[in-house]
């Protein structure tokens, strides 16, 4: 089972933002769709490993990145889940 943070935004100037800072930080991280589990403003979202996320939110901070929630996703093989975090 994989882990990983998906870190929705309020506009997608934020998310947009939010991947050059984690790409010039040499993190791994995908923009997404949000999934439909999930609300947000912004039709966007990034994606990074569980074990970044901590580094990723000082990150996101230190740049004044607004983001809207983190939540944890398990990728099961049959079955989505979420976590609010």
């Amino acid at each position: 089972m994989n882990s990983y943070a998906i870190i929705t935004f309020y506009n997608s100037h934020f998310a947009l933002k939010a991947k050059r800072i984690l790409e010039n930080n040499l993190i791994k991280s995908e923009t997404i769709p949000v999934p439909r589990e999930l609300s947000s403003e912004c039709g966007f979202c990034c994606k990074i490993l569980w074990k970044d996320k901590e580094l990723v939110e000082k990150l996101l901070n230190k740049n004044n990145i607004s983001y809207e929630n983190i939540y944890k996703w398990e990728n099961k093989l049959k079955n989505r889940k979420f976590n609010f975090v």
